[in-house]
């Protein structure tokens, strides 16, 4: 039988911890990031519309898909170079999705006033989707191709990868 870990209730820091031993406690069969495997399906409520998006709404498009949250302290860096990154490709071929895992909608709004960015930016308070893409480390990122199929994927983030990243993208887009 497991335990949950001992934690503050309430804190931030105590549900990020849950959140984590829950993710990696429980294993979802069906899914695992592997080159070449379809992406697992998404449909999420936009940040700023509340508008339910889904990844096929990009269908045809290069997607960097980027789960984040505003207790995530390597999100601080990336999703600034990530906006930056996003101007160096042809909107029409590429497109930046990033899924905000705090339970709070506010505590996402607070972040992004500091981090502001243009992408499109969707909720899951619940972390469904984390629990289905089989997140581990907070920021995880996934390059999906124009199929929607999984071309690579970045657990935790370093700026030093950033040139990996944009190759990886370049390369996609041919």
């Amino acid at each position: 039988m497991h335990r949950v870990p001992a934690v503050l209730p309430g804190s931030r820091f105590g549900v990020a911890v849950v959140a984590l031993w829950l993710v990696l406690l429980i294993p979802l069969p069906g899914f695992s990031s592997v080159q070449g495997d379809e992406a697992p399906p998404v449909m999420l409520p936009a940040l700023e519309s509340g508008q339910a998006i889904s990844l096929a709404d990009f269908q045809g498009k290069v997607i960097y898909l980027d789960f984040w949250a505003s207790w995530c302290g390597p999100c601080r860096q990336s999703l600034p170079l990530y906006e930056q990154m996003k101007s160096e490709f042809p909107a029409e071929a590429f497109e930046i999705v990033a899924i905000n895992l705090d339970e709070s909608r506010d505590d996402a709004v607070r972040f992004l006033e500091d981090h502001p960015v243009s992408y499109t930016i969707l909720m899951d308070p619940a972390g469904k989707s984390a629990s289905q893409w089989q997140i581990q480390a907070m920021p995880t990122s996934f390059l999906l191709d124009s199929d929607g199929r999984i071309i690579r994927s970045w657990a935790g983030f370093n700026s030093s990868h950033l040139d990996e990243i944009e190759n990886e993208i370049r390369t996609t887009l041919q």
